[in-house]
């Protein structure tokens, strides 16, 4: 039996996370749709592939990091919606609220993949930050989607939603 832990480093844009609570929980979740037949009911009997979405989860103990106001604000300043009808990122980055999310890890004695990317990484539609203004430590919940890929010069990347080496 192999059991695999160690800590990561965490960039968002280039810029630095800091520490996290318990690190980066990286999650997934496929959706199908499901293919009954009259003669079992609602037994499903097979299933369609209709993709995945990827989304990570994280508390950061350093406010001021410097990547916490792009993961906090993505579409500007403080305080400030952005440009509404914006979309997160367009092909070529000309537009981007998202960026890339990089984990390194710490010891490569340790298991586990020495780098992973996930390159476009914006905050999570609909997800409450909450940022504390009283004595005590500020922490930061973060919810970040990642999107695949999908730009169609590229097709050997389409559908992918980072790497990991």
């Amino acid at each position: 039996m192999t059991f695999v832990a160690g800590c990561y480093t965490a960039t968002f844009k280039t810029l630095r996370i800091g520490h996290t609570a318990e690190g980066i929980r990286l999650g997934q979740q496929l959706f199908k749709r499901l293919i009954t037949s009259d003669r079992l009911g609602q037994s499903p009997i097979n299933a369609i592939n209709q993709g995945m979405e990827m989304l990570s989860n994280f508390r950061c103990l350093e406010f001021d990091a410097a990547a916490m106001q792009s993961l906090i604000w993505p579409f500007g300043s403080a305080f400030n919606c952005g440009l509404v009808g914006a979309v997160d990122w367009t092909p070529g980055g000309s537009t981007n609220a998202a960026g890339s999310l990089v984990l390194t890890r710490l010891n490569s004695s340790l298991g586990g993949p020495a780098t992973i990317t996930l390159p476009q990484s914006v905050l999570q539609e609909n997800f409450p930050v909450e940022l504390l203004y009283g004595p005590d430590l500020r922490e930061v919940p973060i919810r970040l989607r990642h999107y695949p890929l999908y730009d169609d010069s590229s097709p050997s990347t389409m559908g992918s939603f980072g790497s990991s080496t």
